[in-house]
């Protein structure tokens, strides 16, 4: 998945008439290049953001449609790979990316982390030091808990 480094974009390369799919080939292409980082990376977060939904959003507590939880998991997935920006001696110049730039990114991310780990991953059974069988996500909001972060 890794893109050329000829689709880095700098501040100055982001009008209006230029694409949401080449702003995010763009992103990614900076991600790779410019931040050294890997698509794993971004895959790997988009997971953790799946089950970040899945404690905190749970249909029986949050409410609200399913539909919003998914755009709101696209959009961050995708968010972070971060805007355009280009550092110039002591001055940062920063273009931010539009949230339909970033969804664009992140449903790729959603996509490869559920078929690479399965649909189900957050819902595999773990064991505790003391038998007791959970879910991922169970044993995750249990530790949540503990560290007093929800």
């Amino acid at each position: 998945m890794a893109q050329p480094p000829a689709f880095c974009l700098s501040p100055s390369d982001i009008h209006k008439g230029l694409p949401q799919i080449a702003k995010a080939k763009g992103l990614l292409a900076n991600w790779q290049h410019r931040d050294k980082r890997t698509y794993t990376e971004a895959v790997t977060n988009a997971l953790v953001l799946i089950g970040w939904i899945e404690v905190y959003y749970d249909t029986g507590h949050a409410g609200g449609l399913w539909e919003n939880r998914k755009a709101f998991l696209t959009t961050r997935a995708g968010a972070l790979l971060g805007d355009f920006r280009k550092t110039i001696g002591r001055t940062t110049l920063r273009k931010e990316a539009s949230g339909a730039t970033h969804r664009l990114l992140g449903r790729d991310f959603v996509h490869h982390a559920k078929t690479i780990y399965g649909q189900d991953f957050w819902s595999s059974p773990v064991s505790t030091n003391d038998g007791q069988s959970l879910t991922l996500r169970d044993y995750t909001r249990m530790a949540l808990k503990a560290a007093c972060l929800l």
